[in-house]
This record gives structure tokens, sequence and C-alpha cells, in this order.
């Protein structure tokens, strides 16, 4: 497996995309960024960065630990829970870099985003989002898959609040 291409970008929200890079996270566990070149790919992929980001050892290992600390604190809060200090200490950190700044093309009336550290802003990004979901009262929507071995987490935003999710494998 490990292929780029098995991205999926179907949870509701941008931070919980991160965390649905583990497959099978319940029973066997397949973490699709552990392909090479994969953490890049992604980043692109998720509209977080216009081109592929060559990525240090470091900076693989912050998205790494950004992805888990959203999914414990996002699990918690789906199992009603109170959120994991450390989980939410790492979000905190990582949201308090600086985000992209927009700029208006007068001619094409367009707006591009620039950031001198488009891995950092990226990271900020997601951090955000995560603490934008989990500080509202959306964080009682989240919920996860219904297949044992799954548990990936999304974000119900059906009126009913019934929205179900089961990967067919």
């Amino acid at each position: 497996m490990n292929s780029i291409s098995e991205f999926r970008f179907n949870s509701g929200r941008l931070a919980l995309d991160l965390p649905a890079t583990v497959r099978r996270r319940a029973s066997e566990p397949e973490d699709v960024l552990a392909a090479s070149g994969a953490p890049a790919h992604w980043l692109r992929d998720a509209g977080l960065s216009h081109e592929i980001l060559m990525l240090t050892a470091q900076q693989t290992s912050d998205l790494v630990k950004l992805r888990e600390a959203i999914w414990a604190a996002a699990d918690a809060s789906a199992a009603g829970r109170d959120l994991p200090e450390q989980a939410v200490a790492t979000l905190n950190r990582m949201a308090a870099h600086p985000l992209a700044v927009p700029k208006l093309d007068a001619k094409k009336a367009t707006v591009n985003l620039f950031s001198d550290d488009p891995f950092q802003t990226a990271l900020a990004t997601i951090a955000r989002d995560a603490i934008d979901l989990l500080g509202s009262a959306l964080r009682t929507r989240i919920k996860a898959c219904e297949q044992p071995d799954c548990r990936m987490l999304f974000l119900d935003a059906d009126f009913s609040h019934l929205r179900q999710f089961r990967v067919i494998l």
C-alpha cells in the first residue's frame, strides 16, 4: 500500500484529514505518510502548498507529531473524554507559527498567499483548524468510522447528525 494516491480528504475538516493518513488504526495500522515523499505530497494535495516541498526529517517528524496530537484530542472528544493536555500543548505550539499573507492581484482580482516558511505555515493552518474545531460546539459532531478496524474520525455535518462512515476495503 503506502501509495501517495491513497490520500483521503473526506473527513469534513482539514484537521481530521491528517489523522486519516493512518489506515486501520484499530487493527493493523498503516501509515500512508511513511512512503518516501508522501508528507510533501499530502501537504500539496491538501491545498497547503502550491508545490512539492523538500521536507527535512525534522519537518516530517513535526507533521507526524501534529497528526498524532490531533488524533489524540479528536478521539478523546469523540468519546466524550477530556482532551489530553500534551496533545493540546502540541496544537497550541504549532498554531503559533505565522500564517500566509494574502495579497490581491490588481489585474486578475485574485488572491495569492505568500509565506516565508511554507511548511510552518502549513502546520499552523492545520493546528488552527484543529483548535477551531475542538474549541467549538462542533467537537460534539466528531465521530469515528463504525468498522471495527478503522477508527477514522470525521465531522458529522449532516443536518440530522446521523452521518455514518464505513470504509469498504
